[in-house]
């Protein structure tokens, strides 16, 4: 499997490194997935956003197809998540987005899609594919209540803690029961590599 995990992929450095793991972006067919976020702000804002990633996936000169989950309810969007390059998971509301993955069965077929496709999760979208969700409970982060009980998808054998600030560390050391976390501030990013896992920039971990 091939993910780009990252505290925010719309961020310019955090762009220009996804297009490098990918080969460029000319031609590629990307499944874009913003659920997380009508869980986090007024329903289509993702659409509307001046500075969301939204826009910036539109300039990439890919073929891009916007996917709710919330328009499928079940199943039937595995076939429009196939055969693609990139599935892009947006950010927003991890619990929200894990209960319509589960709902539309994505996660009983993520790792066989993935075995054509890269993965690419910012924010939400990369805390979703770790081993718990209960940083998103905190209410210092997410204040997203019951997260802490919700299985994510465990594609790789840590958690991430997006948009992190030195202010936020003692915190997280009091709070986090997790074993192993990654501390990602924007423009940073975990590419994971058949197995081979690189950190981009400073690796801040609490185990």
């Amino acid at each position: 499997m091939k993910l780009f995990l990252a505290s925010n992929v719309k961020n310019e450095l955090t762009l220009a490194r996804l297009e490098e793991s990918l080969g460029g972006f000319k031609g590629k067919r990307i499944a874009y997935i913003p659920t997380a976020s009508n869980g986090e702000q007024d329903w289509g804002h993702w659409k509307t956003k001046k500075d969301g990633s939204w826009k910036v996936v539109n300039t990439l000169d890919a073929m891009v197809k916007p996917i709710l989950l919330e328009d499928y309810r079940n199943e039937s969007v595995i076939k429009e998540l196939k055969d693609q390059d990139v599935i892009w998971f947006a950010g927003g509301m991890p619990g929200y987005l894990m209960y319509w993955i589960r709902r539309c069965k994505v996660d009983l077929y993520i790792k066989t899609l993935l075995k054509t496709a890269w993965y690419v999760g910012s924010s939400a979208g990369a805390m979703v594919a770790g081993q718990t969700l209960q940083v998103s409970s905190f209410g210092f982060v997410d204040n997203e209540r019951g997260t802490e009980v919700i299985k994510p998808l465990r594609l790789v054998n840590f958690d991430i803690f997006p948009h992190f600030q030195d202010k936020y560390l003692r915190k997280i050391r009091a709070r986090y029961t997790g074993k192993k976390i990654y501390l990602l501030k924007d423009g940073e990013e975990i590419i994971v590599d058949d197995g081979r896992i690189t950190v981009i920039g400073e690796e801040r971990i609490i185990i």
